[in-house]
């Protein structure tokens, strides 16, 4: 035989071989394993697995169930107004509150509180009227002890000064908190003493005040002009 006759047997041969390979392998199956949902049966089909998620989970509560009262809610009590916020037509329910307020520190706690309320003028003229002192010394532990004017000085605030001595304010009480010697100062000298401390704040208008009004009360035959 020639080259040509062999080259051809060989690859007749190899295909014979490969064709007797294939036919005798088995069938592969149609369908294959799911690990999420079963496993596959002999001819292929997948038998699923019982759904365990709905029966291990606990029953959901109604959400119509009655709730139980909320005891904190129901053992409150309302929130008092502040002495400014109140119904002032009920002078006789208002009577009290004088008291309250003089220990509460008197126009100061009114004037602290001045960004929040509608009226604080009105509110102080209010309480004046029926008793407030308009020179009592605001006596918490934990503030200055200061008369209301001499708190307008510390806020530097004219109009609130000029409020104070319309209403009577004394300008020679003393109050403050006391130097080495144990002794207070009055409302000019006070003002002198806050400009010298922080010359940073011009209290030139609040100082100017005080003065004409020493010099007024003066020339009226009151006390002299003494600021310290």
């Amino acid at each position: 035989m020639n080259r040509n006759t062999v080259l051809a047997l060989m690859i007749v041969l190899a295909m014979v071989v490969v064709g007797v390979y294939w036919v005798t392998q088995p069938p592969a199956p149609t369908g294959g394993p799911d690990p999420a949902t079963g496993t596959a049966t002999s001819d292929g089909e997948t038998a699923s697995k019982p759904d365990t998620a709905s029966a291990d989970a606990p029953a959901e509560e109604s959400s119509d169930a009655e709730q139980p009262p909320d005891e904190t809610q129901a053992d409150a009590e309302p929130v008092e107004a502040g002495f400014c916020e109140r119904d002032f037509d009920a002078t006789e329910a208002r009577s009290a509150d004088v008291e309250a307020l003089r220990a509460a520190g008197g126009l100061v706690y009114i004037f602290e509180r001045e960004a929040a309320l509608d009226d604080p003028y009105g509110c102080a003229d209010y309480y004046l009227e029926r008793g407030l002192d308009v020179d009592a010394v605001d006596t918490r532990e934990d503030t200055e002890p200061l008369t209301p004017l001499f708190f307008a000085i510390k806020r530097n605030d004219p109009k609130m000064l000029r409020f104070m001595l319309d209403h009577g304010a004394d300008l020679n009480k003393r109050a403050g908190v006391a130097n080495a010697d144990g002794e207070r100062l009055k409302p000019l000298g006070y003002a002198y003493n806050l400009a010298f401390d922080d010359t940073r704040i011009d209290r030139n208008e609040v100082i100017g005040i005080l003065d004409s009004a020493l010099t007024e009360q003066s020339a009226t035959g009151g006390l002299t002009n003494d600021g310290s």
